[in-house]
């Protein structure tokens, strides 16, 4: 069986990738299992979908703790303790990260246990379909690819057939198309290296209580937290404010949703980029055009 874990921000394409892996699975013979795992949808939070693949029929259920095959879409969850996108990574594990940098750097710099497969799919989005935060057709080109199982034709059918059941159209179908054949070309196949599992037993039944829900359900009582859990890493582009061009209107400080902006002493707004979560509605509300956006996919400079 082939395991597959892939990870990426809400936003992504995380989950419809996953989709489109299972489809070209299926479709070449193999049976197959897709799914993703996620809390409340937020753009920019970390995601995870997993996807299976067998020749015989998959038994297994649930999230995937010991992949063989590892996507990361964005390469600033390798610093996330949250998102782990390594657990159970091992060295018998195939990797794949988005990013500018190369394969030596990144292994060198995350510490990572294998050489990783890594080149800029979020250049190549933005090259073919206009939007580089849409990885969907990339990532799952980059999977059957390295899964070694997968023909490029059967991809495309996948990628297609996915695609129009989300409504996509005709136009937009044919350039994730040519996306998906160019980054197939450019990935490599993975050598996977067997892995020691231990075999699935029955355990015993466990007695669920009825518990009091103080008890029973996540509830957070301090008070004033939110402001320790830092999601400026959800984000996927960065706002910038050229001070020499806004006009101090304020209206950027009344439309962030998440009051990550803040006036200075001199009437000018000021980012927060510990929790600035990157959804750029102060970019589209600003008046006089003042906040720029720039690409941030790249955990270091």
């Amino acid at each position: 069986m082939l395991r597959i874990r892939i990870h990426g921000r809400g936003g992504q394409g995380v989950k419809t990738a996953s989709q489109v892996l299972g489809s070209a699975g299926f479709l070449s013979g193999y049976q197959a299992q897709d799914f993703p795992l996620y809390g409340a949808e937020r753009r920019g939070a970390p995601i995870v979908a997993y996807t299976r693949l067998s020749p015989e029929p998959i038994l297994e259920r649930g999230p995937i703790a010991r992949p063989d095959l590892v996507l990361v879409g964005d390469e600033t969850l390798l610093q996330d303790p949250l998102a782990a996108p390594l657990g159970g990574a091992d060295e018998s594990t195939a990797l794949f990260i988005n990013s500018i940098h190369g394969a030596e750097d990144l292994k060198a710099h995350f510490h990572l246990p294998v050489l990783p497969v890594a080149f800029d799919l979020t250049d190549i989005c933005a090259r073919h379909i206009k939007r580089g935060t849409v990885l969907s057709s990339a990532l799952a080109a980059v999977g059957a690819r390295m899964s070694g199982i997968v023909e490029m034709d059967t991809l495309l059918t996948a990628v297609r057939m996915e695609l129009s059941d989300l409504g996509v159209g005709e136009e937009m179908i044919a350039k994730n198309l040519d996306l998906a054949r160019e980054v197939y070309a450019k990935a490599p196949s993975a050598v996977f290296k067997p892995k020691k599992r231990e075999p699935l037993s029955a355990s015993l039944m466990a007695d669920l209580r009825q518990e009091d829900v103080a008890n029973a359900a996540p509830l957070i009582l301090a008070p004033a937290n939110m402001a320790l859990r830092k999601t400026g890493n959800w984000r996927e582009r960065r706002p910038e404010i050229d001070l020499n061009v806004c006009n101090g209107c304020w209206i950027c400080f009344i439309r962030c949703p998440d009051g990550a902006i803040h006036m200075d002493e001199n009437d000018k707004p000021a980012i927060d980029y510990d929790h600035c979560k990157g959804c750029l509605i102060c970019a589209e509300e600003c008046p006089s055009d003042a906040i720029k956006i720039l690409r941030e996919v790249t955990s270091w400079a």
